[in-house]
């Protein structure tokens, strides 16, 4: 190769390298990448209605029985980002519910803001940062009287925590 060739081969690697190194910084100071612009920012949103996806599942029609949807695998991009947790609070319940998330290595890693019936929570930061990772973890489903917020039942399900450190 002559030597205006290497140069050539060698800007473009220079080129190629910088555009690779702009790339990762702007997933980092994104919000779903979890780095500086979403760090304190995030606030959850619980929203009126039904989880997307789930507009026909059954609605609580007895006042006997207490229904939810809670995310069996729930994945967080980044230690810092917020995740997909999909939880809800099905119509026609009587009660208020809050979730906690627990690992038996960690503790609690999670805990909702309270989900009045006919509402759902789309996505959450966890309470701790984990490293990326696995974690068998229980989703503890707290069911609150909604004029004294005393605690009435706990239910428990089995779930994934799934930590990634995504750059993209």
């Amino acid at each position: 190769m002559n030597r205006s060739g290497a140069k050539l081969t060698l800007v473009s690697l220079l080129v190629v390298l910088l555009a690779v190194l702009m790339a990762a910084l702007l997933a980092y100071l994104t919000p779903e990448g979890g780095g500086i612009i979403e760090d304190g920012d995030w606030t959850p949103t619980v929203e009126e209605g039904r989880l997307p996806g789930m507009e026909d599942a059954n609605i609580n029609n007895d006042g006997m029985y207490f229904f939810y949807q809670v995310g069996k695998e729930v994945t967080f991009p980044k230690p810092t980002a917020a995740g997909t947790i999909s939880l809800e609070n099905t119509p026609g319940n009587l009660y208020n519910m809050e979730v906690e998330y627990y690992s038996e290595e960690h503790g609690t890693i999670y805990y909702s803001p309270t989900l009045a019936p006919g509402t759902y929570l789309l996505k959450d930061k966890l309470s701790v940062e984990l490293p990326e990772g696995v974690y068998p973890a229980e989703a503890r489903i707290h069911i609150l009287d909604p004029d004294t917020g005393e605690e009435q039942d706990v239910f428990i399900e089995n779930i994934s925590v799934i930590v990634k450190n995504t750059l993209f």
